[in-house]
C-alpha cells in the first residue's frame, strides 16, 4: 500500500470516528432527554384517566416544547426524526394525546406535523389500551360505556388492518397489527359474554314478574 494511499484511508477513518463519536455523545445526551419526556406523556395518561385534564393538557403541552427541543438538538448533530427513540417519543406522545381525547372529548391542537410511522404506531398501541379501557367499564357496570369503547376498537382496526406497507417502512407493525386482530376478537368474547348475561338477567327478571303478577291475582 502506497503511502499516499494509506493516508487518504486514515483521513477518512478519522474523519469518520470523529463523526460518530460526536453522534454517540448527542444520542446519549438526547437519549436523557427522551426518557423524562416519556415519563411525562405516562402522567398526563394517568391524569386523564382520572380525569384531571387540566393536567393531562398541561403535561402535553411541556412533552411538545420538550419533543421541539429533541428534534431540533438531533438535527443539528445529524441524527434524523427516524432514528428509533425519536418515533417511540412522538407514538407514546401521539398516544397521551388520543386518550386525552378520548377521555375528555376535547381538542387538542398539534403543533407540528409528527411522523407518519408514529401515527400508526400510536394508533396500534390505542386499541390495545381502548381494551383496557373496556374491561374497566364492563368491572364498573358500565355497559353501555364498554360497547361504544369497543366499537371505538374496530373502526380503528379496521382502519389500521387495510395498511399494506413493508418491513423496510414499517417495522414491526404487520405484527402490531395482528395483535389488534386479536384484541379486538377477544374483547369481543368477553363484551357478547356480558351482554348475553344482562340479557338472560332482564329475561329473568320480567318472567319474575309475571309470576309475582299471576299470584297476586
Amino acid at each position: 500500500m502506497s503511502g499516499e494511499l494509506h493516508n487518504r484511508i486514515n483521513l477518512l477513518v478519522k474523519d469518520s470516528y470523529e463523526f460518530l463519536r460526536k453522534q454517540e455523545d448527542a444520542k446519549y445526551e438526547l437519549l436523557k432527554r427522551i426518557s423524562d419526556t416519556l415519563k411525562k406523556c405516562r402522567q398526563s395518561v394517568k391524569a386523564a384517566y382520572a380525569q384531571d385534564f387540566k393536567k393531562a393538557r398541561r403535561l402535553l403541552d411541556e412533552v411538545q416544547s420538550d419533543i421541539k427541543d429533541i428534534t431540533k438538538k438531533a438535527s443539528k448533530n445529524g441524527v434524523y426524526d427516524s432514528w428509533p427513540p425519536i418515533v417511540q417519543t412522538y407514538q407514546e406522545f401521539l398516544e397521551a394525546v388520543f386518550i386525552y381525547w378520548f377521555t375528555s372529548g376535547r381538542r387538542y391542537r398539534l403543533r407540528s406535523k409528527p411522523p407518519p410511522a408514529s401515527i400508526l404506531y400510536a394508533v396500534s398501541d390505542l386499541i390495545g389500551e381502548l381494551k383496557r379501557v373496556m374491561m374497566e367499564k364492563l368491572r364498573r357496570g358500565r355497559l353501555d360505556e364498554a360497547e361504544d369503547t369497543y366499537n371505538t376498537m374496530v373502526q380503528l382496526y379496521e382502519n389500521l388492518s387495510t395498511i399494506a406497507l413493508g418491513e423496510a417502512v414499517l417495522p414491526g407493525f404487520k405484527r402490531k397489527v395482528d395483535v389488534n386482530r386479536a384484541s379486538v376478537e377477544s374483547a369481543f368474547t368477553v363484551l357478547n359474554e356480558e351482554l348475553r348475561r344482562k340479557a338472560f338477567l332482564s329475561s329473568m327478571e320480567e318472567c319474575l314478574k309475571k309470576n309475582s303478577n299471576v299470584d297476586k291475582q
